[in-house]
């Protein structure tokens, strides 16, 4: 009596926290400039050091089906050392297309990052540590800028000033028409507000884990930095001329089990 309840639960469970779901965005990019062109982003986050299949072949396999042109990576991919998992990762991502990469909590909380760094030399793996870098297609110029998290500076609690200090910063060192479409990589996604008083056209954000427990009609139960109920756990956010669009991420950290809140890649096509 006991495994008939027990085997259905267990399988909904192990499903729960490692079949990979795909969500697609479509955006339109705004522009004056009489070409065509279609850009398209697979979106990860959280990753924390999880392996699906050997050598992450059931991670990559599905990501490489999306036909990505960049890979934009927001953080927690690794979840302290060693960092295997994630470093096999990145190589092989980087052989589909390149990777953009910012740093989250648990960068920080796992140490030795400049060890992780040198694992990844020789990858076309670009990590932004409050920096820019552009790509280009169809002769358009996309810029990528990363927002390094606040846990690095020594901030956990109360951050924000310090993101609008970094934020201030990146802006006035960018040409005004740089760029045709502009795209910022942060970890967290509850300063929103902040992010999009900037001439970000998207926002990619993690953290929040799609609120861990995601009973139905909820956003979700919990979210580190934004407490019980959360808003900003996942999908799309629009707030005046930008979108923020949330990853529920891969895997697993303080808390090992998600429920009704499959592992998530995210697609997103410019056009």
């Amino acid at each position: 009596m006991y495994s008939i309840i027990l085997l259905p639960l267990l399988v909904f469970m192990y499903a729960s926290n490692n079949y990979i779901s795909t969500s697609v965005h479509t955006l339109s990019r705004r522009t004056h400039k009489k070409r065509a062109s279609r850009l398209s982003i697979v979106h990860i986050s959280d990753l924390h050091n999880k392996n699906f299949g050997t050598r992450q072949s059931y991670l990559l396999k599905k990501i490489a089906s999306l036909q990505p042109d960049v890979i934009a990576v927001t953080g927690d991919i690794v979840d302290g050392a060693p960092f295997a998992n994630a470093v096999v990762f990145l190589k092989k991502a980087s052989k589909i297309c390149p990777v953009y990469l910012v740093r989250g909590n648990h960068e920080s909380l796992a140490g030795n990052f400049s060890d992780f760094e040198k694992k990844l030399e020789g990858c076309q793996v670009h990590l932004l540590k409050n920096t820019s870098a552009v790509f280009q297609k169809d002769g358009c110029t996309y810029q990528f800028t990363g927002l390094d998290d606040p846990k690095f500076y020594g901030k956990d609690k109360n951050y924000m000033p310090l993101a609008k200090e970094t934020l201030d910063s990146l802006v006035r060192s960018q040409k005004k028409d740089s760029a045709d479409y502009r795209i910022l990589l942060s970890h967290r996604p509850e300063l929103f507000s902040l992010y999009s008083s900037y001439p970000f056209d998207l926002v990619l954000c993690g953290h929040a884990h799609g609120g861990q427990f995601r009973p139905p009609f909820t956003d979700g139960l919990y979210a580190p930095n934004q407490g019980i109920f959360p808003k900003y756990t996942s999908g799309a956010h629009h707030r005046n001329h930008t979108t923020e669009i949330i990853s529920r991420g891969l895997g697993n950290s303080s808390f090992p089990l998600r429920l009704f809140n499959f592992p998530e890649i995210v697609k997103i096509v410019i056009q």
